[in-house]
């Protein structure tokens, strides 16, 4: 068992094609099997129709997560580059890339065809504004664009922790490691961070349209 090693060294063992390789490359599946599935949910939300929902949404989550475990999963693993990224947000990038050309080799299924900008406050409307975005994410466009605006208007100390979080869906370790901060004052921006958007929407009255 390898469970007591880390992503990194799970990964350089598979590259390196070492005597332990395919235990190595069984143990990241196994840890990253429920992952791959929300990844690819969450990229549905996004940029599916209601047709999705109506078809039934986990179950093409589900679906095209085991297509990509089985024909992607050995060469994501073997391109990846520790220095650039965590293994976890290379393996949700990859996900993101492989379930929108999935959607768009459906039959009578068109995806929004939105760009990356429009979504990228999708992860955080949750925290702000405290919806159930389950069945309503259609409706959420407009308020995703202005909740970008604000982030963009923050100043630092809350923008950067933001981004990270919920652009780049590190951690909290990992932001307090990137920004050479203890954990405690991370927790703190974002928190504050969060406040100030929710007010900032609430005084525009965007808060309100959701209810």
């Amino acid at each position: 068992m390898l469970s007591h090693l880390s992503d990194e060294e799970l990964v350089t063992a598979y590259q390196q094609n070492s005597s332990m390789a395919d235990e190595a490359y069984n143990e990241l599946i196994n840890r990253y099997y429920m992952y791959v599935i929300q990844s690819s949910r969450s990229t549905l939300y996004r940029h599916s129709n209601a047709r999705i929902f109506q078809e039934g949404l986990d179950t093409l989550a589900r679906d095209i997560a085991h297509d990509f475990m089985v024909e992607q999963m050995p060469r994501v693993l073997s391109a990846y580059i520790p220095q650039k990224s965590s293994l976890k947000t290379w393996i949700n990038r990859c996900v993101s890339n492989f379930t929108i050309s999935a959607l768009r080799r459906r039959e009578n299924v068109q995806s929004f065809e939105v760009e990356d900008e429009e979504w990228k406050s999708f992860y955080i409307i949750k925290d702000v504004l405290g919806e159930d975005l389950h069945d309503r994410v259609h409706d959420l466009r407009d308020i995703q664009a202005v909740i970008v605006k604000y982030v963009e208007a923050l100043p630092d100390h809350y923008r950067r922790p933001i981004e990270l979080r919920f652009w780049h869906e590190m951690s909290i370790e990992e932001i307090a490691k990137a920004l050479r901060l203890p954990v405690g004052t991370i927790k703190s921006q974002l928190s504050r961070a969060i406040t100030l958007l929710r007010q900032r929407l609430s005084a525009e009255g965007l808060d309100q349209e959701l209810r």
